[in-house]
């Protein structure tokens, strides 16, 4: 049998896990101005129904918003992000009749097992409210720094100000904690205003955050913005392929479509190898990180050609092929005449050396015939 106390406590706190859903406790804002609440919620809830909810009780609450569409009505909105598990409401031109106990809530849906549902009191005040934050969105590049004014009111001028990641309460950091932190800094000027500065920031650190003082919270969110273009390449700028580097990415590219591909100047030569890898695919070319560097096709070109040593063959029997079409119109006949004229010449040379050889032979008869006739 379960004991009484822990039925007891059951009702008073809620069924377990009610620690899976958790947002700010108390807020303030100016009459006719507007709030956004971050309602964070666990995992498991990803695919729940997530509704907002007006009453001092839970038992006589009223649904006000909702993600189901059936249950939701005019003047508020509520926007599930279940990729950051969370799940904001904002209320717009609030009066002041609008001070009352707000439910951030999830829809369970099994039978027997209530709804997921924590608490916020909110607080419409026709003057300046307690606590508040001059931009609730503020927006930075990845890398850059970003500044947050709180806003309090005379009666929280001696409390502890506070700066916590939205929902983590042990995250929490005061003027004293910051002072060893150079990523986020405090100060505090004691006239109403205490400003919150995070430095090189980074991805990660999007989200929602607390002003916080005394029970006091005022929500911002953070968004961080990837870095441009601009500021990457002024970073990136010593990693940035020189113009050798790029002639020997692009001779690779020339030597693998040099037979096959057909002859064009060398501007459009370069701008494919832009675009087009050395296997022929229209994908960008692993070598060269194009969004990084901006070169001119002409600056390039002119830069290759100088530091090429020599031509290309085709280039060599182009040049002989324009020379022998520029010869006179009679070269021929000089060739044919110098050819006719060296066949006479063979001719002759090949007839003094039979004749001489001729005469060797008789002048041996004659010899011999003597030698003969003096023997005998």
């Amino acid at each position: 049998m379960v004991p009484l106390y822990l039925l007891i406590l059951v009702f008073v706190h809620g069924p377990p896990g009610c620690n899976s859903l958790w947002t700010v406790t108390k807020s303030t804002a100016k009459s006719g101005g507007a709030i956004t609440i971050p309602c964070h919620y666990h995992r498991m809830f990803r695919d729940h129904v997530k509704y907002w909810c007006k009453g001092r009780t839970w038992a006589l609450c009223r649904v006000m918003a909702s993600t189901d569409p059936r249950r939701s009505r005019g003047g508020m909105s509520i926007t599930d992000i279940p990729e950051e598990l969370v799940f904001t409401v904002t209320m717009k031109n609030l009066q002041e009749n609008d001070t009352n106990r707000y439910w951030c809530a999830l829809k369970v849906g099994a039978i027997g097992k209530p709804d997921v549902k924590v608490s916020v009191d909110l607080t419409v005040t026709q003057g300046s409210p307690d606590l508040s934050v001059v931009d609730e969105l503020v927006s930075v590049e990845e890398g850059g720094s970003v500044s947050v004014q709180c806003l309090y009111s005379d009666t929280l001028r001696g409390k502890e100000k506070k700066w916590c990641r939205s929902g983590d309460r042990h995250s929490c950091r005061t003027q004293t904690d910051t002072s060893q932190n150079a990523s986020v800094v405090i100060i505090d000027d004691k006239r109403g205003v205490f400003n919150v500065t995070m430095k090189e920031l980074e991805k990660k650190d999007a989200g929602w955050y607390w002003c916080s003082v005394g029970d006091l919270q005022a929500a911002v969110h953070i968004n961080v913005t990837q870095r441009s273009t601009a500021h990457r390449n002024t970073a990136e700028a010593v990693t940035t392929p020189t113009l050798p580097m790029l002639h020997s990415a692009f001779s690779t590219f020339r030597d693998s479509t040099a037979t096959s591909a057909p002859k064009t100047n060398p501007s459009a030569t370069v701008d494919s190898a832009l675009t087009t890898s050395s296997y022929g695919s229209a994908t960008p070319y692993p070598s060269v990180s194009v969004p990084y560097i901006t070169i001119h096709s002409s600056t390039l070109t002119s830069s290759l050609s100088t530091a090429q040593p020599t031509c290309c063959p085709s280039t060599e029997s182009t040049s002989s092929n324009k020379k022998i079409r520029n010869l006179p119109w009679y070269a021929p006949i000089l060739i044919v005449l110098a050819m006719v004229l060296m066949v006479i010449v063979v001719m002759a040379a090949v007839n003094i050396y039979r004749s001489s050889r001729n005469n060797i032979r008789l002048v041996e008869g004659e010899m011999t015939e003597l030698v003969i006739n003096q023997d005998q």
